[in-house]
């Protein structure tokens, strides 16, 4: 099958991310237009993130327009959740999905085009195996469609239980359209709800009651969705066995869009199932066609020369490995080569159990203020990464830092690299964020322990079957050998990198 590859579409990346000025708002005050950019960056963020992108036809088809998966920000705003932003105009998005991606730090989820005409998902788009078990079934809404129970008000109810992923309004079918109505028709006053983690949608469903969302409106019922599909399917005569979870259960082919699935179809020649783009619609590149998907395939073997880069990529086709440790009282399952942490939801920690510190000083060394903190806090670990100008510490049992212990610490004043450190509480987001560079660490270290089992037991059998480095277990290249340039870890053992030099709109961290 010959294969047309499209020219490529140039399109400049901010190399760094300043801050724009604060946009004037005609009427608008300094804080009505803070909130106006957070809410705008947050729906557009909506559309490129793990919950939406993967099962949103339409919007998946503009990101394959072009390698890089660009979508033009007026089109965007074409959207019915973004009409509010359209008086506002690109120049405005713009700069709100800046100020998220200064937020975002070393990660963002986003990025903005140089001249700030387009937005692209940045971070690899990753397979949402988990979103079944942090999801959540509430009625209680009304039925009838009004200014009252809007998707935004139903969102902001739903937000004071915790960090969420995803609200979808329930709707019942169009009668007399077949398949075409599906889900398209009246509000049932009820909703599903993704957590952003599983501990918060547990002590969700955990609760007695929850408050009304309106305060002449019907009590509230919930339940997990898992409790709740196995209701409908015992209503309906449906045997458990053929429930789908997100599209698991159901052969190839079947069932609603589901974008990976796709793109296995592209990889092999096959042509997508996508949407198809009006010609009015603005795009960057082209109307998406196979080619463009075997284009960037294309490419990345070109640069895979070399047999043993091959032979890690031959070895990547099947499903990843995994293993589980035991890290602060929960069984997590790694990536088998690099021992990350494959779902932060589940990891568990102490609210208050770490705190940050902000360095204003030069060359400083970690040593000395571990070396201070240690007469307040007794073995104390420190965490500040090279070049950083933050860092954290935590307690090696995990346990809480009291307001005495943060209190002992300020009174302290401590020098770190000749000026006086700055200490501060840290909000769940970091909390989680600082756990889970913590508990990769540890898989890290039991990976590498297996490894190292491994080899022994490789050479206890006297075997010559390659080793650390070499062809053994299917030509891995010893699991990252020779520096980190093959196995999972990708080109010096940046695994991301690799992907990112795909092609393949969007992004993917899986094979």
């Amino acid at each position: 099958m010959s294969v047309e590859v499209p020219k490529p579409v140039v399109v400049e990346e901010s190399k760094e991310v300043e801050l724009d000025t604060l946009p004037v708002v005609e009427g608008k005050s300094e804080e009505e237009v803070k909130e106006l950019l957070s809410k705008a960056a947050k729906q557009v963020r909506f559309y490129f993130s793990d919950s939406n992108l993967p099962v949103d036809k339409y919007f998946f088809s503009l990101t394959c327009c072009n390698a890089e998966g660009w979508v033009p920000i007026k089109t965007i705003l074409t959207f019915k959740r973004m009409k509010d932003y359209q008086p506002l105009g690109t120049s405005f998005v713009a700069c709100a999905l800046r100020q998220s991606i200064k937020e975002d730090g070393k990660d963002p989820l986003v990025a903005v085009s140089e001249d700030g005409e387009n937005v692209r998902r940045k971070r690899p788009l990753e397979k949402n195996t988990t979103a079944w078990d942090r999801s959540v079934y509430i009625k209680g809404f009304g039925e009838e469609e009004t200014e009252a129970n809007t998707q935004e008000k139903i969102e902001a109810y739903c937000e004071q239980f915790g960090k969420i992923n995803a609200v979808r309004l329930r709707r019942g079918d169009i009668e007399g359209k077949g398949a075409a109505g599906k889900g398209k028709g009246a509000f049932k006053g009820s909703v599903f709800v993704e957590f952003a983690y599983e501990t918060d949608a547990k002590k969700f469903v955990e609760q007695e009651s929850i408050p009304k969302f309106t305060a002449d409106g019907p009590e509230m019922s919930f339940q997990s969705k898992d409790a709740y599909v196995k209701m409908k399917a015992k209503e309906k005569g449906i045997p458990e066995g053929d429930i789908n979870r997100g599209g698991q259960n159901k052969p190839k082919g079947e069932g609603k869009f589901n974008a990976f699935r796709e793109m296995d179809k592209a990889k092999n020649g096959q042509l997508p199932s996508l949407s198809k783009i009006p010609d009015g619609v603005a795009i960057v590149g082209a109307r998406p066609e196979v080619k463009n998907f075997r284009a960037g395939e294309n490419r990345k073997r070109s640069r895979e020369d070399d047999n043993e880069e091959r032979d890690g990529k031959e070895a990547r086709t099947s499903e990843p490995e995994s293993f589980t440790i035991e890290y602060n009282g929960a069984t997590l399952e790694c990536d088998r080569h690099t021992g990350k942490v494959l779902d932060k939801s589940k990891i568990v920690f102490e609210t208050n159990s770490a705190v940050k510190f902000i360095n204003h000083g030069e060359n400083p060394d970690w040593k000395d203020l571990k070396a201070q903190v240690t007469k307040v806090i007794a073995a104390p670990f420190l965490a500040f990464p090279p070049g950083s100008v933050s860092g954290t510490i935590a307690k090696q049992d995990s346990s809480v830092i009291s307001d005495e212990d943060v209190e002992k610490l300020k009174e302290a004043k401590m020098s770190f690299g000749g000026a006086e450190v700055e200490w501060a509480r840290m909000n769940e987001e970091e909390h989680r964020e600082f756990w889970y560079t913590r508990a990769c660490f540890k898989g890290k270290q039991a990976a590498a322990a297996l490894d190292e089992k491994e080899e022994k037991e490789k050479r206890n059998r006297g075997g010559n079957r390659g080793g650390r480095g070499g062809r053994g277990r299917g030509g891995r290249g010893g699991r990252g050998g020779r520096g980190g340039k093959s196995g999972r870890g990708g080109r010096d053992g940046n695994r991301n990198q690799e992907k990112s030099q795909t092609g393949l709109p969007p992004k993917l961290a899986s094979d």
